[in-house]
């Protein structure tokens, strides 16, 4: 049987998706992975890239969400010969608007999201190198924990941040039907 993700995680299930949201329908099911930051997350040795701190501006090639960049965000760039190949962004104890899960929340420590590594450079070891920096940056700025938001049909995803440490510590339900809501944070 295919993979939930394979079905979804293609412009095909993201068109159904979008659609179906613009008819009021809606749901969605993320997983909260946390990882103390006391242990350091080791750098991958077989990786030919450079991970930089950077503005926004030095992504643009891969056409990031820059616009949902929040008041003291870092952007974590992965360089292969002067160019991106790779993002993410990275927070210490800011609020961010979750839209699939039409909520704010709050982090204490280190939130990661919109991990995105260009398609020819995958499985190469570039998200764990940003991750890894993101981490070491977020210790040094003296958070203790990093979190990170991961949809439950974003398998591989959820295995980068399972390798890494990561434990899925909480389930968040959001489900919409026209005006009507549930929403459920279930402790793992």
């Amino acid at each position: 049987m295919t993979e939930l993700w394979r079905l979804t995680r293609n412009r095909y299930g993201r068109t159904v998706y979008d659609a179906l949201a613009r008819a009021g329908v809606t749901a969605t099911w993320m997983y909260e992975y946390t990882r103390p930051l006391a242990e350091p997350i080791p750098d991958p040795t077989d990786t030919a890239v450079a991970v930089e701190r950077c503005s926004p501006g030095r992504i643009a090639s891969l056409d990031p969400p820059v616009e949902d960049l929040v008041a003291g965000e870092d952007v974590v760039a992965a360089v292969a010969d002067d160019e991106p190949v790779g993002y993410l962004f990275c927070s210490v104890g800011a609020t961010h608007r979750i839209a699939p899960l039409h909520r704010r929340l709050s982090f204490d420590g280190a939130y990661l999201r919109r991990v995105f590594v260009d398609p020819d450079y995958r499985n190469r070891g570039v998200a764990t190198a940003m991750v890894a920096a993101a981490c070491r940056r977020a210790a040094d700025e003296d958070a203790t924990e990093a979190a990170a938001l991961v949809a439950l049909d974003n398998r591989p995803s959820r295995a980068l941040f399972e390798r890494l440490g990561f434990r899925a510590t909480r389930a968040r339900r959001y489900a919409a039907v026209g005006p009507f809501s549930w929403r459920s944070v279930r402790d793992l």
